[in-house]
């Protein structure tokens, strides 16, 4: 009882460091955001091509530290796959190097998000904490799960993402002694995460982040004719996000010179950003206004914006500009929900929410979490077709499988 009392406050005391880790990490990414693309651009009376040259400066920084640096900031599989094959993430080394690579990366405008290299930073906090308090490696391996499920609650502001883990079978191990016992510590974890979380963003505020504006919830029979459609949207959508992946790396295979590959990067960046401030960054600031201004934007336009972004996002990782996916295909994916809703006058919010789940199941792979994630996302109302969409999205990608 006594082991069991000391992990549970070794939880919350991990869970609340690591949700104050998450919001002081995004807070540093947010000052420096606001100065290279809000503050410098004010001061000088940038000219319209100013994305163009924040780019390229932030390609030439990427593609320097790349010789250096290659393969950071380490992606959330990279992360947990080190932990299985070295059963620790070498602090000394990777932290700095997880950190810096990332605040470049997101600093610059790429379309990635932070989820990555807060995981590596996460991995590392960990291992150092386990030198210390001389954990098992089975406790080792419980926390780092616990810690992503907390640090994804936390950022994505989804509570049930660390409980949702608890059913899907991507763990870093299955030690858990019981499935009771995996949820309990999860919410507890979680709980302690979103709460350190809220008190840093408590302290300094932010705007709005991860959040979307729907029309009022007008139920319509008419919409039925439209689910099936909507979730095939999704699925193609998802694929077509995994095509881009393959295509970007083949590219990036075929030329093979890092520094002229991070350059070319911030070259799209730039020359994307010039056309919509939505190309840029990874998406969890701009979904809201988005969503509000989306009916101003024209049909070709959201669709440019929504197959260009997932592009964006896959040329970069593949460049070196290296990040987490999750918040861009969430917002390029909304972008194609709402090109479809577009197309119909009724229950609008049921479509995107569909297309979302779609598309985010088969790049995340995992149902569960995928569900919960956008859980606060849309209106109550949406959930069970939210998680509907995400089971039968992820069944359908499982019999995909068998025939590859």
């Amino acid at each position: 009882m006594k082991l069991k009392l000391v992990f549970v406050i070794d939880c919350l005391i991990m869970g609340f460091m690591v949700g104050v880790i998450a919001a002081l990490f995004l807070t540093v990414v947010d000052f420096l955001i606001n100065f290279v693309w809000v503050a410098i651009p004010t001061f000088i009376h940038a000219p319209t091509y100013y994305p163009l040259v924040a780019g390229l400066i932030g390609g030439g920084l990427v593609g320097i530290f790349q010789r250096r640096l290659a393969g950071y900031p380490r992606t959330i599989d990279e992360t947990i796959e080190e932990f299985k094959t070295a059963n620790k993430i070498n602090y000394k080394r990777d932290l700095p190097r997880n950190f810096i690579m990332a605040i470049i990366v997101l600093t610059f405008g790429a379309s990635l998000g932070p989820e990555a290299a807060l995981a590596s930073i996460l991995g590392g906090l960990i291992s150092w904490i386990g030198d210390r308090m001389k954990l098992t490696m089975i406790r080792r391996n419980e926390l780092l799960d616990l810690g992503i499920g907390a640090m994804m609650s936390a950022i994505f502001y989804a509570p049930l993402v660390g409980v949702s883990k608890s059913f899907e079978k991507k763990f870093v191990s299955d030690q858990f002694s019981s499935k009771g016992r995996k949820i309990s510590l999860y919410a507890i974890t979680t709980i302690a995460g979103i709460s350190g979380f809220t008190l840093i963003r408590y302290i300094v505020p932010k705007e709005t982040v991860f959040a979307i504006r729907m029309p009022a919830v007008v139920w319509d029979s008419k919409v039925l004719l439209v689910i099936l459609p909507a979730l095939l949207v999704g699925i193609a959508f998802g694929y077509l996000f995994q095509l881009f992946e393959k295509i970007s790396e083949i590219i990036a295979a075929q030329i093979n010179r890092p520094v002229l590959l991070a350059v070319l990067a911030g070259l799209l960046i730039g020359i994307l950003g010039m056309i919509s401030p939505y190309f840029l960054f990874s998406g969890e600031h701009e979904v809201f206004k988005f969503s509000h201004e989306v009916t101003t934007l024209g049909l070709p336009l959201i669709l440019t914006i929504a197959v260009g972004k997932a592009l964006l996002t896959n040329l970069c990782f593949a460049f070196g500009w290296r990040g987490g996916k999750i918040f861009p295909i969430i917002f390029s994916s909304t972008a194609t929900g709402f090109a479809l809703a577009s197309l119909f006058s009724y229950t609008p919010g049921l479509i995107v929410s569909i297309v979302v789940a779609a598309s985010v199941t088969i790049v995340v792979k995992q149902p569960y979490v995928t569900g919960a994630l956008l859980l606060l996302l849309f209106p109550i109302q949406f959930f069970p077709f939210i998680i509907a969409a995400c089971l039968i999205t992820n069944k359908f990608s499982k019999i995909v499988n068998e025939f590859q």
